[in-house]
């Protein structure tokens, strides 16, 4: 009876590793539908830092820096990356640019995660996915959470460069907030297929 127990243990032990567990961003994303937060992204290779906003509203994603003055838009199926020192906007569909976003990744499609990750790794205050898939943009990612809310996350791109983001000041979405880029008739467009 007892080695029956022990092995049964081992086996559902053995399913949850493989399983890939997205519950808990997803249980963010459910209890957080409309909101903006702070953050600031630190590398290992630099000093440098990125200071800024995410906001979201349902599906619709906008990440704002300050320095350099960017933003990544999230829309419908489209991601726009707008420099707004330069004024060029880069306009992809999402399925080509997802594996570079991580914003994408975590605040509109969580799901796809186990697409391009082989092994999950969770507890209560965090989850880490790593061994990607080939050709996946980053080699794994970590994921803290706070009272139910993403407070950090940490990332290696397979360069083996390590980004970590510490999210920050949780806020009800401000309703100015716009998710088109704006753009004037000198900003220059680049469509990527």
């Amino acid at each position: 009876m007892i080695k029956s127990f022990i092995f049964l243990f081992l086996i559902l032990n053995s399913l949850n590793l493989i399983s890939c567990d997205v519950s808990k961003i997803e249980k963010f994303l459910d209890e957080n539908v409309r909101f903006q937060v702070s953050y600031e992204q630190n590398f290992s290779d630099s000093s440098d830092s990125i200071e800024g906003n995410i906001y979201r509203d349902n599906d619709n994603i906008k990440v704002f820096s300050l320095s350099p003055r960017e933003e990544l838009l999230i829309n419908g199926k489209q991601i726009f990356r707008h420099d707004l020192e330069m004024d060029q906007l880069i306009i992809q569909t999402s399925n080509e640019s997802m594996n570079q976003s991580p914003a994408f990744l975590l605040f509109n499609k969580p799901n796809a995660i186990c697409d391009f990750f082989s092994a999950t790794n969770c507890t209560d205050e965090s989850c880490k996915y790593s061994d990607p898939l080939d050709n996946f943009y980053l080699k794994n990612i970590e994921i803290n959470f706070v009272n139910q809310k993403i407070e950090k996350i940490v990332y290696e791109d397979l360069f083996e460069r390590i980004s970590t983001i510490i999210l920050f000041k949780y806020e009800q979405l401000d309703k100015k907030v716009s998710f088109d880029p704006e753009v004037s008739d000198k900003t220059e467009r680049i469509f990527l297929n």
